[in-house]
């Protein structure tokens, strides 16, 4: 049985405990890690690639990977930043996004209308729990491919909240719920606490002291396809998001940080599928919550948690997860974390065991794609420099976009009126009525 959900267009949205060997992660009962088949859903064992500093490539292809420039959205010269199509009220969604955000049904647009959610119920896919893999008619889906998981059973939940904090706009409701379906996936370089009655994760050991999820420490390096190593002007680096060599990060935006924590990523979690693109979709977008117990102890320091998002597009290839040139760390969120988010004695951190520290609330990433193409996105999340002070992030409501995206770098307008929407992290206008001022994140929408 499914649940369905309507979504609608517009321009936007150190521990001691025994570790896993140097070539992957611990086995043994209780500890195996996950690879999803898409036929069956039935886990089996196995380790994740990496891609090593001296390879020059993981792609399967036999040719040298072409140099390649952003890709503008097709209505980049467009003066309007509204589309929104009408909407019903017909839905089961938990969904708390504005509807501009979302997806459609169009001639002009392939993209999904009515989305069936299938995280209900004892459901623990975590690509289910993000809106992606469904069964079901294509026109109702966004169906994947080649889905890895890989990550021990303590450090990762389908859960249906977190925390206790009640949302001011929705009385009765959690703050962190849902944003599409009835879970969301939640990710911890540290051990996470198992889910109450309701099937909420309610923390009540702090986050400051939690370490070591049995993730592996080793070898140092990301699983393919991503890479720290810079990836734009043909790979020499030096002109974020032009020239992309189609294998590193044309972002160039993760070097610095897997410097400052002397490339030494601990607890990894990782995960990634293949997707078309269906016509008329210039990009996608997903939620997510980015929780710190290394703030403010540890901003811009050695010990800067790292998450990651990764997309292969002919459009970009690289780190999508990203603001003002840094990816997500409790040092690149900081500011964020203070003007839109939550830090210290917030009441909106109870029950998530991040009180006293901080959360940048809900944002949206947003990225570019090309129509019809087939591409994988991979996300990542690891301890840097040690295997203590967990990082949470929690990951929902993965769409497609039917208006795309261009960095900053391309189009410093991009964001007001009459430009393209910005890549990288956003804010609803709801949850930071300030987006876009000053110290703020950029607002999803313009105008």
């Amino acid at each position: 049985m499914f649940a369905v959900s309507l979504v609608a267009a517009g321009s936007g949205a150190c521990g001691d405990d025994e570790k896993g060997s140097a070539s992957g992660f611990a086995t043994g009962t209780g500890s195996t890690m996950m690879t999803t088949d898409a036929s069956t859903t039935a886990p089996t064992t196995g380790e994740p690639t990496t891609n090593s500093t001296s390879t020059t490539s993981t792609s399967t292809s036999t040719t040298a990977p072409t140099t390649t420039e952003p890709v503008l959205p097709t209505d980049a010269t467009s003066t309007s930043t509204s589309t929104s199509e009408a909407t019903t009220d017909e839905t089961t969604s938990t969904s708390t996004t504005d509807d501009s955000t979302g997806t459609t049904g169009t001639d002009e647009c392939g993209a999904p209308g009515i989305l069936l959610v299938c995280d209900e119920d004892d459901d623990t896919d975590p690509f289910h729990a993000i809106g992606v893999g469904c069964p079901g008619a294509k026109e109702n889906t966004i169906p994947i491919s080649d889905p890895v998981f890989m990550s021990q059973p303590i450090a990762w939940r389908a859960a249906r909240g977190f925390g206790t904090a009640e949302d001011p706009n929705a009385p009765g409701e959690l703050l962190f719920r849902p944003r599409e379906g009835e879970k969301f996936l939640v990710l911890s370089t540290g051990r996470v606490a198992n889910l109450d009655g309701d099937g909420v994760l309610v923390e009540t050991m702090s986050q400051f002291e939690n370490d070591n999820n049995f993730n592996p420490d080793m070898p140092n390096a990301l699983p393919a396809p991503m890479s720290p190593l810079v990836g734009s002007d043909g790979g020499q680096g030096g002109t974020p998001f032009a020239g992309c060599d189609g294998v590193n990060d044309c972002s160039d935006s993760i070097e610095p940080n897997w410097t400052l924590g002397n490339g030494d990523p601990n607890d990894l979690l990782f995960g990634s599928f293949t997707v078309e693109v269906p016509p008329g979709v210039d990009g996608f977008l997903f939620d997510a919550v980015f929780f710190s117990s290394e703030y403010p102890d540890f901003v811009g320091d050695t010990y800067n948690d790292m998450f990651i998002g990764w997309s292969t597009s002919e459009a970009y290839t690289g780190n999508v997860t990203f603001i003002a040139g840094q990816p997500f760390t409790v040092t690149s969120l900081a500011e964020a974390m203070v003007n839109a988010g939550y830090v210290d004695d917030a009441p909106e951190l109870a029950g998530t065991g991040f009180e006293s520290h901080g959360t940048t609330g809900w944002v949206t990433i947003q990225a570019q794609v090309v129509p019809g193409e087939t591409f994988t996105f991979a996300f990542a999340m690891m301890d840097m420099g040690d295997s203590s002070k967990a990082t949470v992030t929690v990951v929902d409501h993965w769409r497609w976009d039917c208006k795309g995206c261009v960095p900053l770098e391309v189009d410093p307008l991009c964001g007001t009126e009459g430009h393209p929407k910005c890549c990288g992290l956003c804010v609803d206008p709801l949850d930071d009525p300030m987006c876009g001022t000053e110290g703020h994140p950029a607002c999803c929408t313009a105008g």
